[in-house]
């Protein structure tokens, strides 16, 4: 074999293998990558805060109305006009009513210890010596009013995209900022103390 030959040769294989390296690149970058996690990818926070936040302004001001704030109104999302809204809105702003007619039955009850408000923020009959004669009637004030906090409690909720536990949480904080010493609690672990 002759030098030319030799170099020719060479260089052959010398492209076959820069072929074959070009090939081998190739097709690793081809190659199918999975972008899967084993773990859920976490959701902005900020998007929550914003959430809250809403929520914590709306829970203010209906509590401003049913314990007397006369600077605020309820958030004007409840007066959008569509019938649903408007259907959503009356049922709103009839419980907001009625809790606020009834506020001074349910600060006497909860004064006496007869009335406790549960970590939902719902209220619930703790006092074990309620008269028996007025047994009935603490009864339907705290279902009537239950009722009513349900109504207001889901609206929020809905409106904002929130949960209704977070929604009651944030009533069950703000019930307890406005609350006079004296009412009653649950606490974290389920039992209850007074303010």
């Amino acid at each position: 074999m002759t030098k030319d030959n030799q170099v020719k040769q060479k260089f052959s294989n010398g492209m076959k293998k820069v072929f074959w390296i070009f090939i081998a690149i190739a097709a690793i970058g081809c190659a199918k990558v999975n972008l899967q996690t084993s773990q859920p990818l976490k959701v902005d926070i900020n998007m929550r805060v914003d959430v809250y936040q809403h929520v914590a302004a709306d829970v203010a001001s209906v509590q401003d109305q049913i314990y007397g704030s006369s600077e605020k109104q309820m958030n004007a999302i409840f007066f959008i006009e569509n019938a649903y809204a408007q259907a959503q809105s009356q049922d709103v702003a009839a419980a907001i009513q009625r809790r606020k007619d009834r506020k001074s039955v349910i600060d006497e009850y909860a004064s006496r210890g007869y009335i406790g408000e549960n970590r939902s923020a719902l209220l619930v009959i703790i006092g074990k010596s309620i008269p028996s004669d007025m047994r009935g009637n603490v009864q339907s004030a705290v279902n009537e009013e239950n009722n009513d906090r349900n109504v207001i409690y889901a609206a929020i909720a809905e409106k904002n995209g929130a949960k209704l536990s977070e929604t009651a949480k944030i009533f069950f904080d703000d019930d307890y900022k406005r609350a006079p010493a004296g009412y009653w609690f649950q606490d974290s672990i389920g039992g209850w103390e007074q303010k």
